[in-house]
């Protein structure tokens, strides 16, 4: 019974490893940009105050809910100039994209950098 448990364990936390270490995946829908994974959501046009591209991020002090595995932070994040954040990011690979939204701001990027350039343009176009 108890190592039946234990391999059920493993396996699930083996799968959420999995998925926290895969690179951000965005989608454009009609209605707004779709970040996809555990803590993503769609964040409508009409929600998103302002969109910058950045080649840093904020100071994080603290990891409030989510995962920080090796360079990718998915989740709620703190930080020391903007306060609680939504991170979507792999830290080796800037720039990163900063949405400001109704609800706060939500941070991300993708494999690589040309692919986070044609995101912002593409936001940018919208908002």
């Amino acid at each position: 019974m108890l190592g039946g448990i234990l391999v059920v364990t493993l396996i699930f936390v083996a799968v959420l490893m999995f998925f926290s270490s895969r690179p951000t995946k965005v989608t454009f829908l009609d209605a707004g940009i779709q970040i996809h994974g555990s803590y993503g959501e769609v964040y409508t046009w009409d929600s998103i105050e302002a969109v910058e591209l950045k080649e840093e991020l904020p100071t994080i002090e603290m990891r409030t809910n989510g995962s920080a595995l090796g360079a990718n932070l998915k989740g709620h994040f703190r930080t020391r100039e903007l306060g609680s954040v939504m991170l979507f990011v792999n830290i080796q690979k800037p720039p990163f994209i900063y949405l400001e939204t109704d609800d706060g701001i939500t941070i991300f990027n993708v494999n690589n950098s040309d692919e986070t350039q044609m995101i912002f343009d593409q936001v940018q176009s919208y908002v």
